[in-house]
């Protein structure tokens, strides 16, 4: 049996099929919400311009997020939330958390193994440090460039309603998707194709 969405892998018990198809109808309903145009309140200050130019005020704090897992135990990590100041660059607050994860990894569906802790960490900066808040997060992980277009910097993004960067580490394979060079009204154009060698 698929599940529609190349996801049902040989070996897959019925219970893995059916969380996958739960977690893609999650990630669907999520993705509905996505933001893809900036409507942020801050600016990122133009070159040569005074400090004062813009009246919807700068861009202040960088949120980086990570989960780092141990080798001898990869269901035991430590999480991380570290808040930079951005003219600066200096460290003004972290969080970090070691964890045990109940969610096994899946590729495609990391969010759902990672998205809880990194909410709670965000959590914590609220409550311990709420004027260090990050305006922007990046993440290990990433964003649009996912096989349905919605990866941990989007899932994340819409969950803590904040605008996200994904920064993968690894190049993805998306069979059936290519960035063009084709220049829209509104950026880059996603154009599915088939990538042939």
């Amino acid at each position: 049996m698929d599940d529609g969405q190349g996801y049902q892998e040989e070996g897959d018990d019925r219970d893995l099929v059916l969380q996958k198809q739960e977690w893609i109808k999650t990630q669907d309903m999520l993705k509905s919400k996505l933001i893809l145009e900036d409507d942020f309140v801050w600016s990122l200050p133009s070159v040569g311009s005074s400090s004062g130019e813009d009246a919807r005020g700068k861009l202040k704090y960088i949120g980086g997020t990570d989960i780092s897992f141990l080798k001898e135990d990869p269901s035991t990590a430590c999480a991380a939330v570290v808040v930079l100041d951005a003219d600066t660059l200096e460290v003004v607050h972290e969080e970090f958390d070691v964890v045990r994860l109940q969610v096994p990894y899946i590729p495609g569906f990391l969010s759902f193994r990672e998205a809880p802790i990194l909410l709670g960490l965000l959590d914590k900066v609220k409550i311990n440090a709420r004027h260090f808040y990050p305006q922007l997060l990046m993440f290990d992980g990433n964003g649009l460039l996912h096989p349905r277009g919605f990866g941990l910097a989007c899932h994340l993004g819409v969950l803590a309603d904040l605008p996200t960067i994904g920064v993968g580490k690894k190049c993805s394979c998306i069979m059936w998707m290519a960035l063009t060079n084709q220049k829209s009204e509104d950026g880059f154009c996603w154009k599915k194709t088939a990538i042939t060698n």
